[in-house]
């Protein structure tokens, strides 16, 4: 939690902005409170009276860039709802892409994410007819499915030498056996740079989009077969 303003000119607000200009510089491994004081011209202590702990201010960053996430109440129209959600996340992600792996991965998540989502998540999956029994199973599949595309597609490259690497995979997945991987090796011009596991640039850099416009309407999908299931 913030505390009052200890000096004139400096507010959590500007110290998070500068947290969030540091992410997009240096990373999330090199990121430090005592670069974001340098950034801002203060001494270390006076980020400290804000934000007591690097994880504090990484949450308050988060919160900062998840903000215009949840879209406005659609009564009556949950899939199209969702849809936005998804796609509000995944813009807020891309606009951050440091972020991702700290939302989507980390506990941080809990402590960044407005309860206004979690109402709206709730709200969209009552007006689908979820039943109450299965309400806690469909919410966590929600807040998965939310995170988990933005974290894979935003994943970075390897801090060590991430040059090498690429160059390494590209040769591996050109050495891949067709007699051992027929249907691998069939369909590897399609996939290669464009797919989990077979792609050596990061998302930020080549997006994903048809694969999510898929993904959110394959979960949407399946989120209405397991509420009429449920439903008996």
């Amino acid at each position: 939690m913030t505390r009052k303003a200890a000096r004139p000119g400096l507010s959590a607000e500007h110290i998070v902005e500068a947290a969030l200009a540091q992410l997009a510089e240096r990373g999330l491994e090199r990121f430090s409170l005592r670069d974001v004081a340098r950034a801002l011209g203060v001494y270390p202590t006076a980020v400290y009276w804000y934000f007591r702990s690097r994880n504090e201010l990484l949450a308050a960053a988060c919160a900062h860039a998840l903000r215009p996430v949840v879209p406005p109440p659609r009564p009556g129209d949950w899939q199209r709802w969702l849809r936005e959600l998804f796609t509000r996340y995944r813009q807020a992600m891309r606009r951050h892409p440091h972020l991702a792996q700290l939302v989507g991965a980390q506990m941080l998540s809990n402590a960044s994410l407005d309860f206004a989502l979690v109402e709206g998540i709730l709200q969209a999956l009552a007006q689908a007819g979820c039943p109450d029994e299965a309400i806690v199973e469909l919410y966590n599949t929600v807040v998965v499915a939310l995170c988990g595309f933005a974290t894979l597609e935003l994943a970075p490259l390897p801090a060590e030498d991430p040059e090498g690497w690429a160059e390494d995979l590209q040769q591996r997945v050109r050495d891949i056996p067709a007699a051992d991987y027929p249907a691998l090796a069939r369909h590897l011009p399609r996939l290669a740079d464009r797919s989990f596991i077979l792609r050596w640039t990061p998302g930020d850099r080549r997006p994903m989009a048809r694969s999510f416009a898929a993904y959110v309407e394959v979960v949407i999908a399946g989120l209405a077969q397991r509420i009429a299931q449920a439903r008996g």
